[in-house]
């Protein structure tokens, strides 16, 4: 796409995406300010998931004519006005500008994340092992002059995320996420014949979904052919994704739950799929059962002894590298920088002493997950 990019930065040097790195920084909160166009404010209540005109702000910086909407859908959504989730499209109202390069903004209201450091630390386990994971910056947000507290600022996986993180960009990326039907239901998206073709295609060539079926067609036939699936997936890519879920404990995730994922058939890997994480607001659960693979790569992988060898290979090192190192200190900075905005936030669902004690798990989980997972044989 044409046009100008904004944040105070330009291209890169080499004539690709302008440098982000302000954007994502936990030293600051970011400040957003949004003024929905006359009217905008009665259609999100009457229609939320349909973009409305209206002005961002960011740290100074106007965007004119931007798109909102509200995000979520079970769970996490929260009627407007209120503590909506905001999906920001800068692009959606025939304006240009860009914020160093992204071309739109997740705005997460946190509301299943007791902690308010979930995504941050789980994203950041993710990227330890080599997957490509969204980042995360806090920013205060308001609407219409009204104060509606802290979000996480998480990074969109559209096509610029494949620019920024990808050898290969021009490959296809698909929506993993649960299918809600007319009537509220919803359905779990898989490699499966009854479901494969409710994947969404979000980005890159569209191939039928004859990438998808192919995926489906090993698995059908993996107790045959086991070395069959690895060449449409990438196995040890799929290990680090399988071992990063399970030592976050995220339940809500492809792994245990065939939901909260991306798929990515990447060009730079002979067109094999690479599964990527997404919305891990509901890790660090306790309750979760590490070795009950759900979603059929995964149960493929457990029934795989050199798959399940490279998570071994993963759980070590992560259960070596994730308590003292840069996850465990990002955990630390996020919690020193959100904790006066946390005690100005009215929309707060949870008390002080909730959220404290959440956010001692999660940094304790750190610690810890290696001897749980060996006592559940991992």
């Amino acid at each position: 796409d044409g046009g100008a990019d904004g944040g105070g930065a330009d291209g890169g040097a080499d004539g690709g995406l302008p440098d982000d790195s302000a954007l994502f920084q936990l030293d600051r909160i970011i400040e957003i300010s949004i003024r929905l166009n006359p009217g905008g404010a009665e259609a999100l209540g009457a229609d939320p998931y349909t973009y409305v005109p209206a002005e961002l702000t960011v740290d100074g910086e106007v965007f004119p004519e931007v798109g909102v909407r509200v995000k979520g859908r079970l769970g996490s959504y929260r009627p407007f006005p209120g503590k909506s989730a905001l999906k920001v499209d800068l692009l959606e109202f025939g304006q240009d500008k860009r914020l160093y390069g992204h071309e739109k903004l997740n705005l997460n209201n946190m509301v299943q994340d007791c902690a308010k450091v979930k995504e941050l630390t789980a994203y950041g386990i993710h990227r330890m092992l080599g997957t490509p994971a969204p980042r995360v910056a806090y920013a205060e947000v308001s609407v219409d002059g009204e104060s509606y507290g802290l979000y996480t600022i998480v990074e969109v996986m559209d096509d610029v995320f494949l620019e920024r993180h990808l050898d290969d960009p021009s490959g296809t990326l698909y929506d993993g996420d649960y299918h809600m039907w007319p009537d509220g239901s919803y359905s779990l998206v898989d490699f499966s014949t009854d479901v494969h073709e409710l994947f969404e295609q979000d980005e890159g060539p569209d191939r039928g979904f004859a990438d998808v079926m192919s995926v489906t067609a090993a698995l059908d036939r993996f107790g045959f052919d086991p070395d069959g699936l690895w060449t449409l997936v990438d196995r040890d890519a799929h290990a680090a994704l399988f071992a990063a879920t399970a030592f976050t404990g995220h339940a809500d995730s492809y792994s245990f739950y065939a939901n909260n994922y991306r798929v990515y058939f990447d060009p730079a890997k002979d067109d094999r799929a690479v599964l990527f994480p997404w919305d891990p607001d509901w890790a660090f659960d306790g309750g979760m059962c590490p070795t009950c693979a759900w979603g059929r790569i995964s149960g493929a992988c457990m029934a795989d002894a050199a798959c399940m060898e490279a998570v071994g290979e993963a759980l070590a090192r992560l259960e070596a590298e994730a308590p003292g190192g840069e996850v465990a200190a990002q955990l630390d900075q996020a919690r020193a920088l959100i904790g006066p905005a946390l005690r100005r936030d009215r929309y707060l669902e949870l008390d002080a002493g909730t959220i404290a004690w959440c956010q001692d798990d999660v940094s304790a989980w750190l610690g810890r997950r290696g001897d749980e997972l060996r006592a559940w044989g991992l």
